[in-house]
């Protein structure tokens, strides 16, 4: 189960946040209202010359004579009695027995620039005839494994100047599908591509909102871990759709002219997206619910596997189980919708965000379903495609929870960093001198003596010791004694450079490291920086200069630190025991 805690805000600071966070999703809503005006406003100029008077059709085939001619379709021609009216464009009212039937009508004479027939076919194959004269084909009329698939054609209607009979001879393995010409139209060769196109556009600005929102969870499931399962489970989701809008839709053929692939592709897809969103249920709800869930998500399986069995041995699985996995869905989606609600009202804002696509792709789907199925209507619905608009609010909304919690995790982060960085500081730093302390020059030390020796450059090591400091804290106190120690500190570090760094060793003992100085540098700044502090007034009130020592030493090639350390702690004593206020470098020892 997922829980998600409610955002942590106060004042006008989290009203502003969640004021920031909410023009986003403002922005986005606006965007799809935009989408759907524009797919409103091209479908509502696709119309074209749709004859849906005086059709008859004749269930079965024709016989075939010695010369190979048709018998029904001069029959056709001279309109002869045994032809049927039926109300195109709703399929005939065939008995569902055959597999063969013949359809007719009368186009009247129009522009001749009115030359292009389109419609489109499900699972179908025909031949077209103008008059006696056979004019296309599709398939073989006769059984094909994989079935026909969806097909929209385009054919060219010679001499418009008269009036002709158009005949059909069709054949389908699914007496449901058999008869059915869809978006039958009439019209220039421009307008019909322009109507092939906008029956598409639901299909053109669908698909790539889900690339766009599978790219968004691809980069969150690369780059967060704690509902990585989830998220790979939406990108499935997502996948599965985006594969669906594009298997229906006209393009494919510019792509594969095999409809009969597609066709199957999208059958698939139907069961396969179903299983995929109970599946991403089961990480929103908890308990038993979440187990009901997976015996659901099994359901479906076994739907896919029953159906694909039936397709391999040519029973046409995909297509005639899908009224019983219409079924399956409207049954069990009512029970996840209340599983739904139940975790939204326990607090889970997911749950409540999935219950929009989780209510209305079904309902966009069955909507879909039942448009087709009532007689076969002539126009091809697309709402189904609409539902990723609704997927996109779920998404979006895990988006912004997501965001929320970042925002908090990186409030915290950043209080916890300064209070690390704070005792960091601490621990590194002299509290008296604000120079680095002792264990910040051991951890540097060492990274110092490495980068000098891989870039070949010498690296030395000034010891400094305040003169008779004991006598400042005998005779002006301890008070004084710490302002002495600050004083002086910070006029050695007034003279330091970026490449040389202060470090207070102990008592009134400091180290300046010297990185790129060799022994003669270093000895030159020593000296500089001894005159500097005897003409400072380092101790308040003590009526003559404080002095201090300095012994300097250099690293040798393949010196230890140690036998550094020693070197320059004897510089330093030499040059106490030699009179103090001077500089002993370890090349006078």
């Amino acid at each position: 189960m997922i829980v998600v805690s409610a955002p942590v805000t106060g004042g006008n600071g989290g009203k502003d946040s969640q004021e920031g966070q909410a023009r986003p999703l403002k922005a986005f809503r606006i965007i799809l209202i935009l989408l759907l005006t524009l797919t409103m406003l091209w479908t509502g100029d696709t119309s074209a010359a749709v004859y849906g008077q005086f059709w008859k059709y004749r269930e079965g085939d024709s016989p075939r004579t010695a010369f190979g001619d048709f018998p029904w379709l001069y029959s056709a021609i001279n309109e002869e009695p045994e032809w049927q009216d039926f109300d195109f464009p709703r399929r005939p009212p065939l008995s569902g027995k055959m597999h063969h039937v013949w359809l007719t009508t009368k186009i009247p004479a129009s522009n001749p620039e009115e030359n292009t027939l389109f419609f489109v076919t499900t699972n179908q194959s025909f031949r077209v005839w103008l008059d006696e004269k056979m004019i296309y084909q599709y398939g073989t009329l006769a059984h094909q494994n994989i079935g026909y698939g969806w097909r929209w054609h385009f054919i060219a209607l010679p001499d418009r100047a008269r009036s002709h009979t158009l005949t059909f001879q069709m054949f389908s393995d699914n007496p449901a599908s058999l008869g059915l010409l869809s978006q039958f139209s009439i019209d220039t060769s421009d307008r019909q591509f322009h109507n092939l196109v906008g029956n598409d556009l639901p299909f053109l600005i669908n698909l790539p909102l889900v690339c766009l929102l599978l790219v968004i969870m691809v980069l969150f499931c690369l780059n967060q871990q704690e509902l990585r399962l989830l998220y790979k489970h939406i990108i499935a989701f997502l996948v599965a759709f985006g594969l669906w809008i594009f298997c229906v839709s006209n393009m494919t053929v510019f792509v594969l002219d095999q409809p009969a692939f597609w066709w199957c592709f999208a059958q698939e897809l139907i069961y396969i997206i179903p299983a995929i969103g109970t599946r991403i249920v089961e990480h929103l709800l908890s308990g038993q619910q979440a187990v009901w869930t997976r015996h659901i998500r099994y359901g479906y399986l076994i739907l896919l596997a029953v159906s694909l069995i039936a397709e391999v041995t040519s029973l046409s699985g995909l297509t005639k189980l899908l009224p019983v996995l219409f079924i399956y869905m409207i049954v069990t989606q009512l029970f996840v919708l209340v599983w739904l609600v139940q975790e939204a009202r326990a607090g889970n804002r997911y749950c409540r965000a999935f219950l929009v696509p989780a209510t209305v792709i079904p309902v966009l789907a069955l909507v879909d379903v039942a448009s087709r199925a009532y007689d076969g209507i002539s126009s091809i619905t697309s709402l189904t495609a609409y539902g990723i608009l609704a997927f996109a609010f779920f998404v979006m909304s895990i988006l912004k929870e997501q965001f929320q919690r970042e925002r908090r995790l990186i409030a915290l982060a950043n209080s916890l960093e300064l209070e690390v960085a704070s005792a960091v500081e601490r621990s590194e730093i002299d509290p008296l001198t604000k120079c680095f302390n002792r264990r910040k020059f051991d951890d540097t030390v060492t990274q110092a003596v490495t980068a000098a020796r891989a870039a070949g450059k010498p690296l030395s090591l000034l010891m400094l010791d305040i003169d008779f400091f004991k006598r400042v804290n005998d005779t002006y106190g301890h008070d004084i004694g710490d302002r002495t120690l600050i004083n002086f500190a910070e006029t050695i570090r007034k003279h330091l450079d970026q490449h040389q760094t202060l470090y207070r060793w102990g008592g009134e003992e400091f180290m300046v490291l010297c990185r790129g100085s060799d022994l003669d540098t270093s000895t030159a700044l020593g000296e500089s920086l001894r005159q500097r502090v005897a003409a400072s007034p380092i101790c308040p009130g003590k009526p003559d200069p404080v002095t201090c020592s300095v012994g300097v030493a250099s690293w040798h090639e393949n010196d230890a630190n140690e036998s550094v350390f020693q070197r320059v702690d004897e510089a330093l004593y030499a040059a106490k025991q030699s009179g103090r206020n001077r500089v002993v470098t370890e090349a006078m020892l």
